[in-house]
């Protein structure tokens, strides 16, 4: 059954990496959609809002004094198969591909 399936990836190389070894694997080109997220800068506003809900937290009692990771890159893949899903998710995986 038709079907695209999604991936997010820590750094852009990872996401080249994974979309590089599909290609290989023989998945064409307009199936494998490789997209950058947007790093967005903090306004001041939610800097404060921030900083206001961090002070009201106990230090790593919800981690939010750690910054979060934000994946850099979306991997989409168009699979006709099961098996091709199965085989695009293993390759995805393989190169550290999270659901989106």
């Amino acid at each position: 059954m038709p079907d695209t399936i999604h991936r997010n990836f820590k750094t852009v190389e990872d996401a080249e990496a994974a979309r590089a070894a599909l290609l290989d694997a023989g998945f064409s080109g307009s199936s494998v959609q490789l997209n950058l997220h947007d790093v967005r800068g903090q306004n001041t506003t939610t800097q404060a809002v921030e900083n206001i809900m961090d002070s009201l937290t106990p230090d790593d009692a919800d981690d939010t004094d750690h910054p979060t990771e934000h994946p850099a890159a979306l991997l989409s893949v168009d699979v006709d198969s099961d098996e091709q899903r199965d085989q695009a998710n293993t390759l995805m995986l393989r190169y550290g591909g999270v659901e989106a």
